[in-house]
């Protein structure tokens, strides 16, 4: 990153969920470190999450707070953003990103209830709740403090059921949210990607995913790419900044143009 800064969030703070593996919250939260933020991160392996920190601190030269835990687990948000606040005094940017996914959940799959209550706990109920625990401290940002949501082209092109629905929810469910928490002056966005390069195929127990996929986007995206997290990051940064104040309840689709496809190919 160059040294002209295009942002500035110094004496902000941003919890991002999902932050512990090489991907799309470690990205942003790296991000908007180097732009002068104080990071919380977050995940379920400690040792991953470490790593992260550590990129983090050498990046930027600011010691992000990490605190281990699954928010499949319901105890744990409100220990999250009480471990923010008792660290940081306040959170002024939440960046809801944790999510899971399983490539093979279809109505055949045998243990179709049970993949659901863990892809739409982790990829909604838990972005809902994040959400809920966060506004009080949010709306004392006086107009700064905002959501981000990271969801997927999925919640627009089916790609996988239960997946899908969960991320088509999130996508409603920023709307809802950007409609209420106006009046608090809380902008709330989301990010959809398309395929991303990250950690996300050994994470559902495919570790040919981004190799099976890659001659797929190269035939149908225009762009014939897989993205890289920091582009994700990119619009992560712009979104939570005071240069997008007059964006709220909006859906940003970052997809290479997976959605539209290729004519020329």
């Amino acid at each position: 990153m160059s040294n002209f800064k295009r942002y500035d969030f110094s004496g902000k703070v941003a919890l991002v969920t999902g932050s512990s593996s090489n991907g799309i919250g470690a990205a942003i939260a790296l991000q908007l470190a180097q732009y002068g933020a104080q990071v919380v991160i977050t995940g379920r392996n400690a040792a991953n999450l470490n790593k992260v920190a550590q990129k983090i601190k050498d990046a930027s030269g600011s010691t992000p707070l990490e605190v281990v835990g699954d928010l499949l687990d319901d105890s744990f948000a409100p220990k999250l953003v009480q471990s923010a606040i008792d660290k940081f005094g306040r959170i002024d940017v939440l960046v809801n990103n944790a999510g899971f996914g399983d490539t093979d959940m279809s109505l055949s799959s045998e243990n179709l209830m049970e993949g659901y209550d863990k892809v739409m706990g982790l990829n909604l109920k838990s972005a809902i709740r994040m959400t809920q625990l966060c506004v009080p401290h949010l709306e004392k940002g006086k107009g700064f403090s905002n959501i981000i949501n990271i969801s997927s082209i999925a919640a627009i092109r089916p790609y996988v059921l239960v997946y899908s629905c969960s991320k088509a929810a999130l996508d409603m469910c920023t709307r809802c949210s950007a409609s209420e928490l106006g009046v608090k002056g809380i902008r709330v966005n989301s990010i959809n990607p398309g395929p991303i390069w990250t950690d996300f195929g050994r994470s559902v127990g495919n570790d040919r995913f981004f190799h099976d996929l890659e001659h797929i986007v190269k035939a149908k995206s225009p762009l014939g790419r897989i993205g890289d997290p920091e582009e994700i990051a990119n619009l992560a940064s712009f979104l939570a900044s005071d240069l997008a104040a007059n964006i709220t309840g909006s859906i940003f689709v970052s997809d290479g143009g997976m959605l539209v496809e290729s004519m020329g190919k």
